[in-house]
């Protein structure tokens, strides 16, 4: 704990960590001197450690480079078209991203080996920053692997092998497994295989791998402790009855555990779990299992202080801490059934605060499926894996039967988490601070109440108390927002009243899709509506949306409404007059989810508290899609906004021979600045002091048009685009009070 606390508080600066180190040190001097000081020197140690190599983790290059003589020093991943790995430059680590031209290049890729070097010609780029809220940080997460830049090669030339390690041949071994299962496997057997046998789970499907994590079951498909303790064991019985002697035993399942790390991929889990078994090997029952979580604890952040923010670093030591304080409990119940379901609830438990700020979400079905899916997976598809794969290699002939069996199994187990995955699910968002600390202390108290017993059994539920106040703290929140979300060349605007009194969504944006050969398709394509609508809601703790606002029917704007009715409940569909055959299929799958449609026009209105809403167009006389836009004015924390769709100038003309006054304070700029739109006289008419312009990076349109720019200048507009500033959050109450940007 003093090892985590330090590294943290070093590398996070956050005052939480400071505030939870003092209070920790306090508890030990209260309990015990002998024990406070070993913590402070440890305390001491780690935090002198942590800062020099954040200090020394700096890049040497100027971006400005353009030929690299690399190394490549990590398996390839090849998905589709797209080509990804880490490669070395003298001593700076560069992330590779190509993409492929023709599947004879594809071929020339997939025969480099790690330990490969060529010259390369090339740029290199910094990793992006997240450019919407809640998106991940890919800058950041390649700073903890000591990484500062992406190279993008034009390209290879000159390639020769070099020397290997003896690390870059176990990695060389793994990757001849995987495919040697990719090749004489199913698919569907063998992406699971690959998961279980060395914890590669890029193979299994996305939707099945969402299914698994929604239930709370990923930890199955990963390489962690139950496995590792399963297959030492397993070994150690067969040497044994072998006649190998005890001590010879042990000394061989000691040099291959850390290969088989290795080979697993070397991830935190696997490496607690490799090193807490070493330990138990070795000293035998005279070490205590804390304190072996603790030895893997300290030697996996003296390798490296950024492991503390890997997610399986954190899952895996907190839900096994958790376990090992609780075994006694779980060892006093009366049958194996009760022991897996409370092990199965304090796993899921310690883990809560962490799964609700990574994913957002809990499902009630995680403890029961658990109960079932960890015996299936720990006898049944562990072992049946690995037997299909050691016969295959001796004697291919007579693996058939246990290829069938397993392929059997597993296809009734994705069946099942697929029919499950998005029942008895509950949205309740990314905690703020002051909840996260609250989770924290009601687990805390959980686990306290197992010492006390019955004299403190309120607390044994003291973490539902704080889930509900989860569940309902948007609704006491007074400030609304708007929400300009970063979606390329699209739209998608979210608005949220104070209280949460009603939510509005204005378009979804659209990923556009296009007839690729086969070889360039890769196993999940970017989706707008996937990959960052639905994240935003869902870290937003929204599970009902009281409007989805179709302006028109064009696909960059509504092309991923699909994903939205799959995520959330949609209360209503509003679409204009004007229906092509797209919003007539939009308008169809709205009503197969249970969502009402209504069709506005010009002069239609609503109120929810303070907050004023009215359609201005279309009026039913429109000749394109554009000018048949729903225009939306409205009244909110004290300002004027107007949406506008993709309104080009005669729909601006006419709506402003109909609404000769309409003061406008925020305009969100019409067909993301096209020059056919916001044109000089509907400036004019309602001089806006902000403009808000939803558009992509380097499109191919040339949006926003220079002379639009020009004249919301002109008009001393204020100037907001996601191309060059990422979203564009506006809170607001009773009056604007912060405007937000993510810059990519």
């Amino acid at each position: 704990m003093a090892a985590v606390l330090a590294v943290l508080s070093m590398l996070t600066k956050s005052p939480v960590c400071f505030v939870l180190s003092f209070v920790y040190s306090f508890f030990l001097l209260w309990r015990k001197r002998e024990l406070f000081f070993a913590c402070v020197c440890c305390y001491l140690f780690f935090s002198l450690w942590s800062k020099w190599v954040d200090a020394h983790n700096v890049t040497t290059l100027s971006g400005n480079e353009t030929t690299f003589f690399v190394r490549f020093i990590a398996p390839i991943y090849i998905d589709g078209d797209q080509v990804k790995t880490t490669v070395q430059w003298q001593k700076e680590r560069l992330q590779l991203a190509y993409r492929l031209r023709t599947e004879e290049e594809k071929r020339k890729w997939e025969d480099i080996q790690i330990g490969t070097a060529c010259l390369l010609k090339g740029t290199i780029e910094r990793p992006s920053l997240p450019t919407n809220p809640y998106a991940f940080n890919y800058r950041r997460y390649l700073f903890y692997q000591h990484i500062h830049w992406i190279v993008r090669p034009a390209s290879l030339e000159r390639c020769m092998r070099t020397n290997v390690t003896w690390i870059e041949r176990l990695q060389m071994i793994r990757q001849q497994g995987i495919r040697y299962i990719q090749h004489y496997f199913p698919d569907d057997v063998s992406a699971f295989m690959q998961a279980l046998i060395y914890g590669e789970r890029s193979e299994i499907e996305p939707t099945v791998l969402a299914g698994y994590q929604k239930l709370g079951l990923i930890h199955l498909l990963a390489i962690s402790g139950l496995h590792m303790t399963l297959l030492v064991g397993g070994c150690f019985y067969l040497f044994i009855r072998f006649g190998i002697p005890r001590e010879r035993a042990t000394i061989i399942l000691l040099g291959c555990i850390p290969l088989y790390a290795v080979l697993a991929g070397a991830a935190p889990s696997v490496m607690r779990a490799a090193i807490m078994t070493s330990c138990f090997l070795l000293f035998s029952s005279r070490l205590r299992t804390l304190d072996a979580l603790s030895i893997a604890c300290l030697i996996l952040l003296g390798k490296d202080p950024y492991t503390v923010f890997h997610l399986g670093f954190q899952l895996s030591f907190l839900v096994c801490f958790a376990l090992i304080i609780c075994s006694s409990f779980i060892q006093n119940e009366s049958s194996s059934v009760r022991r897996l379901f409370m092990t199965s609830f304090i796993a899921q438990i310690s883990a809560l605060p962490l799964l609700l700020y990574h994913f957002y979400e809990v499902s009630f079905l995680s403890i029961p499926l658990n109960i079932i899916f960890v015996p299936l997976y720990s006898f049944i598809i562990l072992p049946l894996s690995f037997l299909a794969l050691l016969i295959h290699l001796f004697m291919p002939f007579v693996s058939s039967f246990i290829i069938y069996v397993l392929t059997v199994v597993i296809e009734y187990a994705n069946a099942l988490v697929l029919a499950l995955a998005d029942t008895f699910v509950l949205t309740l968002g990314r905690p703020p601070l002051l909840l996260l600390v609250a989770y924290i202390i009601s687990i805390f108290l959980f686990f306290l109440s197992f010492e006390y017993g019955k004299r403190a059994v309120v607390f044994r539920f003291s973490f539902i108390f704080v889930m509900i106040a989860h569940f309902i703290w948007p609704f006491f929140r007074p400030s609304g927002e708007v929400v300009m979300l970063d979606v390329g060349q699209g739209d998608s605007i979210y608005i949220e009243l104070p209280y949460r009194k009603a939510i509005y969504m204005i378009d979804t944006g659209g990923t556009m899709s296009f007839g690729d050969e086969p070889w360039r398709k890769r196993k999940q394509s970017f989706r707008v509506g996937e990959d960052v609508i639905v994240p935003f809601l869902k870290a937003k703790g929204v599970r009902t949306l009281d409007a989805l606002i179709a302006t028109h029917g064009d696909f960059d704007h509504m092309g991923d409404a699909n994903d939205i009715f799959d995520a959330v409940r949609v209360q209503k569909l509003i679409v204009g007059m004007q229906r092509n055959d797209f919003i007539q299929s939009v308008m169809k799958q709205a009503i197969n989810k249970g969502t009402r449609v209504q069709m506005v026009k010009s002069g239609n209105r609503w109120t929810v508290g303070k907050a004023q809403f009215y359609i201005l167009s279309p009026f039913g006389n429109e000749e394109t899609t554009n000018d048949s836009s729903i225009v939306l004015y409205a009244l909110m924390g004290g300002a004027y906004w107007l949406f506008t769709g993709d309104l080009e100038e005669k729909g601006e003309q006419q709506i402003m021979r109909t609404y000769p006054s309409l003061p406008v304070d925020i305009l969100k700029v019409g067909h993301h600045g096209s020059k056919t739109s916001t044109s000089e006289p509907f400036l004019r008419h309602i001089r806006p002091k902000l403009a808000l312009i939803s558009v992509g990076r380097r499109n191919r349109y040339g949006h926003p048009h220079r002379e639009v720019i020009e004249r919301l200048r002109h008009y001393r507009v204020r100037i907001f685009r996601t191309d060059e500033q990422g979203a564009i959050v506006i809170r607001f109450h009773k009056r604007i009070s912060t405007i937000q940007t993510f810059s990519p």
